[in-house]
């Protein structure tokens, strides 16, 4: 009777530990991983960059010299506000653009408040070097390389899509943002291009923040230190924010109507020009 009864309590005591056992897993929920890195980029990210905000800074010490790039892009540029500043050795100097398909608009500081318009494809101004960082063609390999590396966490409820190191390839891809960045909008500068892909890739930092919900990418940040030249060091930051907030983006009405045609001027510059030859004759007559 004995022997039944500790076997009794030994099957009981099986049972409880069975249970509890049971209870203890069904108690915690599944947890599904995150979503891949090149899958959460790749779900919204022409119609994300849309139109939006941007800013870009770079600067080096040892050139004392540093600039800052910040405005407003619809259409893959096609529509851009653009404020440029360039400081060397303390003195500062800002031009305001806007750029259109056809049309560039241009405030300078020695144009004293006045606008001048030109064509945007006019003398050796290229529309394309202020373009592309709206493109995302321009992004397809670097969102390519920054799949492979890049780490995928939830952060504020956001997926936070981040890498932060010294990856060749990635820094290889975002070369042509670089450039862009060491020109001043609307050149190209071959011995800058050369400088940019021969430099040292000190630190590369990308992250994406994707809204889980839409999928839709809400801000893209860019920092990278890099040594140019061999004795240089930079400092290039860029940041896409306000994404999707800006579609309604246009060259206000003032600017148009009240701009000054770039044609007008050198048509006026030509008739004073002649003037000056006229008043100039009878001088030379007395000459002959």
């Amino acid at each position: 009777m004995k022997k039944k009864f500790g076997l009794l309590l030994l099957l009981g005591a099986i049972l409880v530990s069975i249970t509890t056992a049971c209870s203890k897993n069904t108690s915690k929920p599944k947890t599904s991983p995150e979503p891949s890195a090149s899958s959460l980029i790749n779900a919204k990210f022409n119609s994300s960059l849309a139109n939006g905000h941007f800013t870009q800074t770079i600067n080096s010490d040892e050139m004392s010299q540093k600039s800052k790039s910040e405005g407003l892009f619809k259409d893959k540029g096609d529509v851009t506000n653009l404020t440029y500043t360039l400081t060397q050795k303390k003195k500062s100097q800002t031009e305001q653009m806007w750029l259109t398909k056809k049309d560039m608009y241009l405030l300078l500081e020695q144009n004293k408040g006045h606008w001048i318009k030109n064509s945007a494809n006019a003398n050796t101004f290229d529309p394309d070097q202020v373009k592309e960082r709206f493109n995302p063609a321009t992004f397809k390999k670097i969102n390519k390389a920054l799949a492979k590396k890049a780490t995928v966490q939830k952060k504020n409820g956001n997926y936070d899509i981040s890498f932060n190191g010294t990856d060749s390839n990635l820094w290889n891809a975002v070369n042509p943002l670089v450039i862009d960045a060491m020109n001043t909008p609307g050149s190209q500068n071959m011995q800058v291009a050369r400088l940019v892909k021969s430099a040292q890739v000190q630190n590369l930092k990308v992250t994406y923040l994707i809204d889980p919900t839409t999928k839709n990418v809400e801000s893209m940040t860019f920092k990278a230190q890099y040594i140019a030249g061999g004795k240089y060091n930079f400092t290039w930051t860029l940041t896409y924010d306000q994404l999707g907030q800006h579609a309604d983006l246009a060259v206000p009405a003032d600017i148009q109507k009240n701009a000054i045609d770039a044609e007008e001027i050198k048509k006026a510059q030509a008739e004073q020009n002649l003037s000056l030859i006229h008043i100039s004759e009878p001088t030379r007559l007395q000459l002959i």
